[in-house]
């Protein structure tokens, strides 16, 4: 029996101002929601966004959902925040603030489906500082971040790049399982052209276990060939897709000279 193929996009909001849209093709037997939301350390309005998987053949204009009841929870204080859809499957907070070591709920009802996600934010790490080195492959340049890793183990973390406002696509992680308490210098490998004066950001993340978990895997399958390609890990219950990240954000810009 064939599997009909999905394709599903994935978007990670990073720099506040620009956004990166990872397309993967998946194998659910029919389409599924697809939410995705962030709350972070740096001051509201928080978003989530619902859409829909799509089959393969069909242009990109992933559907977008309409409607739903969207909350978060701080479950630290006790705060629920109800959000207001501000277009079409796009969902703002009001009140929640951020904050490290608090952990928040998600909860998406949409007719008579409930789902829900549940995410800590850890403490947050400094992005020390960034240089340039010539690509480790090929004539381009890699981008390097420094940062100090703590001693306390299991530490999580997820970098976005951006050259002149344009997000890499490349799906960068680190965790402390081998060096934990190192400093650590992270090549950015990516495909760039980076020129002279480009203005080149990266914002460094810090992201539990399931959210590093669902990075992971969807970096996975966005490398598989084969024709049955696995779906992302999510930390969402209730059959959706996607994921739900409270983290925290530290974000460094220099001009490439």
């Amino acid at each position: 029996m064939k599997t009909s193929v999905w394709m599903l996009a994935f978007c990670a909001t990073a720099f506040y101002s620009c956004q990166k849209v990872i397309e993967v093709e998946l194998n659910p037997s029919s389409p599924r929601y697809v939410i995705t939301g962030n709350v972070t350390d740096r001051p509201g309005p928080y978003e989530v966004k619902i859409t829909s998987s799509i089959n393969f053949d069909q242009d990109n204009n992933f559907p977008v959902v309409s409607g739903a009841k969207v909350c978060i929870t701080d479950q630290n204080v006790g705060l629920t925040d109800t959000l207001t859809e501000v277009a079409p499957g796009r969902y703002l907070t009001h009140v929640l603030v951020g904050a490290p070591r608090h952990t928040y709920k998600l909860v998406v009802t949409l007719g008579n489906e409930m789902f829900s996600a549940v995410s800590t934010m850890p403490a947050p790490i400094a992005l020390d500082s960034l240089y340039t080195q010539p690509a480790t492959f090929g004539d381009g340049t890699d981008v390097v971040a420094l940062y100090n890793d703590p001693a306390v183990r299991r530490n999580f973390y997820h970098l976005v790049l951006a050259v002149q406002d344009r997000p890499s696509q490349e799906i960068y992680l680190h965790n402390d399982k081998i060096n934990n308490g190192a400093r650590v210098t992270h090549v950015l490998n990516n495909d760039a052209d980076i020129r002279t004066g480009d203005i080149i950001t990266v914002e460094l993340q810090c992201i539990d276990t399931d959210v590093y978990d669902f990075y992971y895997s969807l970096d996975e399958a966005l490398k598989q060939n084969s024709a049955v390609i696995s779906n992302p890990k999510t930390n969402i219950r209730g059959g959706a897709m996607g994921y739900f990240s409270a983290h925290t954000t530290r974000t460094t810009s220099f001009a490439y000279r």
